[in-house]
């Protein structure tokens, strides 16, 4: 996934307020995606039989892209001015692969958060390895999983609530 891995701040309103009926912001939805991917991908690297898939949300930086041509004509104007500043795409794309290339070669990846055994790697723009939220616990954990399997739900999708011996 790359979005704002280990870039974003968590989304406070995770437990009263999961799905943003009630606080809608800019910044909520930021903080929401950015923190729900920790989560999700966490949980489910941490799935079983998933053991031999590595999860890595990353964060590309400021990148030389076409993103912002939906933006208000404002702040397109401002993006378009800043974005010779950025990094390329081709660049971009030579780090957010790194890791994978260096899985497949058999050499270490980037280390995961907390030195831990399991789970998500959050890897920084330059495909160094980044850390989590101090506010990624697996209750956390636990409640965006929740949360993403009853939208799910709604939509007729079914997905397994059990992770990590948690029960519903």
């Amino acid at each position: 996934s790359i979005l704002s891995g280990g870039v974003h701040s968590p989304y406070k309103g995770y437990e009263t307020d999961p799905e943003l009926k009630d606080t809608y912001s800019i910044q909520n939805a930021a903080d929401m995606a950015g923190y729900y991917n920790d989560l999700f991908f966490d949980a489910l690297a941490k799935r079983p039989n998933n053991g031999k898939i590595n999860f890595i949300h990353s964060s590309p930086g400021f990148v030389n892209s076409n993103w912002g041509t939906e933006m208000p004509w404002y702040l397109k104007g401002v993006i378009r001015c800043m974005q010779p500043f950025g990094k390329s795409t081709k660049e971009c794309a030579e780090y957010m692969v790194d890791p994978v290339l260096r899985s497949a070669a058999g050499q270490d990846m980037i280390a995961r958060p907390n030195e831990a055994a399991d789970g998500i790697f959050i890897m920084h723009e330059d495909a160094t390895a980044s850390k989590l939220t101090k506010e990624h616990t697996e209750d956390t954990v636990r409640s965006v999983w929740k949360t993403t399997a009853d939208v799910l739900k709604r939509v007729g999708i079914d997905i397994d609530f059990q992770c990590s011996g948690w029960a519903r």
